[in-house]
């Protein structure tokens, strides 16, 4: 299992022109995360949620302490899948993340968390538990396009996740042929991520006017659209 560090986490929702706009901002001074090409990559998740949906109610009611389990793939390559876990603490966010094999991330989509039962990795072990506990159960498919950049100064990942679209069938995740729907298709989510401080620098590259801070995460977003 690997666990990151607390993060400051600063979330905002812009416009397509904007979204441009800041993007060739942000490639003039800053590099791309050495993981993407240069027009990114793309993001393949799907949710899972309580009996309750607790996860998704805390989020819509801004809880200050609240956690959601997602599995997730990049670029449509299954060989590198991981089981992660977010934990959001008012402004600030620790994610801890394991891997899975194709097998092993369907059979938790189908509601099979017995096939973790034997693992002792501390991340797996807990979902597991609280599947039996709680009833984890995949909720929502959600797929985007990320645009990623990063600065050594205070540490900072931004990005620029849009064309975000999900799919309520969850056990198609692996399959190329899936239909999705279109979530903010004239909008951008703009995330902000820093350790101690935001740079000046950064901080004055992001200003982009009219936008609006949102607390709310693309799986609460997604729920909306299909509620």
């Amino acid at each position: 299992m690997i666990e990151s560090c607390e993060r400051n986490e600063l979330k905002y929702l812009i416009n397509k022109m904007d979204h441009l706009l800041l993007s060739k901002k942000l490639k003039a001074v800053l590099k791309m995360d050495p993981h993407s090409d240069k027009q990114g990559y793309l993001v393949k998740s799907v949710y899972f949620d309580d009996f309750n949906d607790n996860a998704w109610l805390d989020n819509l009611m801004g809880a200050g302490n609240r956690e959601k389990f997602r599995i997730r793939y990049y670029n449509s390559d299954t060989s590198f899948i991981n089981l992660e876990k977010k934990v959001k603490q008012m402004s600030k966010g620790t994610k801890m993340i394991s891997r899975l094999s194709q097998v092993e991330a369907q059979a938790l989509i189908e509601g099979h968390s017995e096939i973790l039962k034997d693992k002792t990795d501390p991340l797996l072990r807990e979902f597991y538990l609280k599947s039996k506990q709680h009833g984890l159960k995949a909720k929502v498919i959600v797929v985007y396009q990320r645009e990623p950049y990063i600065t050594n100064a205070g540490n900072v990942r931004i990005t620029l996740d849009s064309q975000i679209r999900n799919a309520l069938d969850v056990k198609r995740f692996f399959d190329p042929d899936l239909n999705l729907v279109p979530q903010l298709s004239q909008q951008c989510l703009l995330e902000v991520k820093y350790d101690r401080y935001l740079p000046d620098i950064v901080r004055a590259l992001i200003q982009v006017p009219n936008t609006i801070q949102t607390a709310h995460s693309k799986y609460s977003l997604s729920r909306l659209f299909n509620t």
